[in-house]
Parts: C-alpha cells; sequence; structure tokens
C-alpha cells in the first residue's frame, strides 16, 4: 500500500464514483461512534490503519449476544492478537495504547465485513494487476490468495501472514465450485471492474500501473477492498509456470516503448 493513498481517501473517490460506487463495502472513518453505528448494522468489521500494509494493523470485531466486543488481528508490528472486552472505549484504548498522553496511533477506517470466503470457509482475496498501455486500461493478470487455516477466524488473507498463493482458475473452479460459464463471467465481472477502478484512481493519483485486491460476494459479484499505486508482482510468478508474470512484464516493456 502506497503511502500516497491511504484506504480513507480510496472510499472516498470510489464511493463519490458511479462506476466504482456499487463495488466498495460501506466504509467510514474511525471514531467510537462510528464503530458502534457499524457493529448495530453488520456482523462483523474490520478496523484498518489508513496506511499501513502487510496485513499489519487491521482487526475482525463483533459484537456478541452478551454485549461484549470481540476482536482478532494483527497489531502494526504484525503480532497475531485475539481477545474480548466489555466496551467498545477498551477497544479504543487498544488501538491507542498512548492515549493517556495525548497520543493517537490512527488514522483507522472501519470496513464493512465482506464474508469473500471458499466452500470450506477460508478466506480468500484476488489480485488484479491493470496497466495503461497507450491510454487503455488492460488487466495483466490475477491470481488469488487463500488465507490458511489460522485466517479462517480473522478473515485477513496476506502473504506476510502465510497465505497460499493461488491461479484464479483453481479459485473458481475447485475452491468454488462454479461451472464454466459462471467463471467466465465471474472473471469478465472482475476485469470490468478493476480497469473502472483504475480509471477512477488514474483521475486522482495517475499511475501506469495498478494492483487491486477484491473480493467476491457470496454470489460472486466483485467488491474493491483496496488498491496499491506500488504493486508487486512477484506472486504472479508462482503460477501458470510464469505465464501470467511474463505477460506483465511484456506489457511493461510495450509501455516503455510507447
Amino acid at each position: 500500500m502506497s503511502d500516497a493513498v491511504g484506504k480513507w481517501e480510496q472510499a472516498v473517490l470510489f464511493q463519490n464514483n458511479p462506476l466504482t460506487a456499487k463495488n466498495i463495502p460501506k466504509t467510514k472513518i474511525y471514531s467510537v461512534k462510528n464503530l458502534k453505528k457499524l457493529l448495530d448494522r453488520y456482523d462483523y468489521v474490520y478496523v484498518k490503519h489508513d496506511t499501513t500494509g502487510q496485513g499489519r494493523s487491521i482487526y475482525k470485531i463483533s459484537k456478541r449476544k452478551d454485549n461484549t466486543f470481540c476482536f482478532n488481528g494483527f497489531t502494526i508490528q504484525g503480532k497475531p492478537v485475539g481477545r474480548c472486552v466489555s466496551t467498545i472505549e477498551e477497544f479504543h484504548q487498544f488501538l491507542n495504547p498512548f492515549l493517556k498522553f495525548g497520543r493517537l496511533s490512527g488514522p483507522y477506517v472501519i470496513q464493512q465485513a465482506i464474508n469473500s470466503t471458499t466452500k470450506n470457509a477460508q478466506p480468500f482475496v484476488i489480485r488484479v494487476h491493470v496497466q495503461n498501455l497507450k491510454g487503455k486500461w488492460i488487466v495483466g493478470g490475477m491470481y488469488s490468495k487463500i488465507g490458511l487455516e489460522e485466517a479462517v477466524e480473522n478473515g485477513i488473507v496476506n502473504s506476510h501472514q502465510g497465505a497460499k498463493v493461488i491461479s484464479i482458475n483453481d479459485l473458481l473452479s475447485l475452491h468454488l465450485h462454479m461451472k464454466k460459464s459462471k467463471k467466465d463471467k465471474v472473471i469478465n465481472n472482475i476485469s470490468k471492474l478493476a480497469t473502472s477502478a483504475a480509471e477512477v484512481m488514474a483521475q486522482k493519483y495517475p499511475c501506469r500501473e495498478y494492483g487491486l485486491d477484491i473480493g467476491l460476494y457470496k454470489h460472486g459479484k466483485p467488491v474493491i477492498f483496496e488498491v496499491n499505486t506500488t504493486p508487486s508482482i512477484r506472486s504472479f510468478a508462482e503460477v501458470e509456470n510464469k505465464a501470467v508474470w511474463k505477460r506483465i512484464m511484456e506489457i511493461r516493456k510495450q509501455q516503455k516503448e510507447a
């Protein structure tokens, strides 16, 4: 995640554009008041640091029937955490350990939790690499990351936290049991959304390429989790005998020539 474009800036940009407004989770700037509101509305939400990446400083939080609040995820140092507290204020204190000195650790955002999971309840995310070639946005490639067993509880999928990289084909066919026609439709919808999101981002934060993290609702509709303005392509080399990685590199070459 580039420091240049925080999660909140992205959310505002996407929420206000008809090309992407229907494909992003409900997102609000973090405050105790907003957290209470969203937890009354959704079973789970995520509280994410506005600018950190690599799965750090993200917490999945829910309100239990006994009115306690349980959260799990990773601290800003990347250490796993899981606990329950009796008030939202206690979570706020956890989030901001230096509050007594008048220092906040934020800014944070709150995001509606999207249940983007396989048939075995493993959380997954789809990485889509989009590139601008001769003024047109094209999809260089896509793959999926699936969270391992420990990610089932917190729903956080990240290579730095041990997620497994698989091809998009394996995700849709083997893990989501989609027939070919459905799979083709979903890939097409993901591609359309990714190029639309790139168009929207480029209006304010122009780049030659973006890496989008996309989830799927149960019925297959894509949803944007986050956009990276300095995306790594290393994991593309792990799928389809490096074919996707080679395609991205070839487009980069053509970009330079253009």
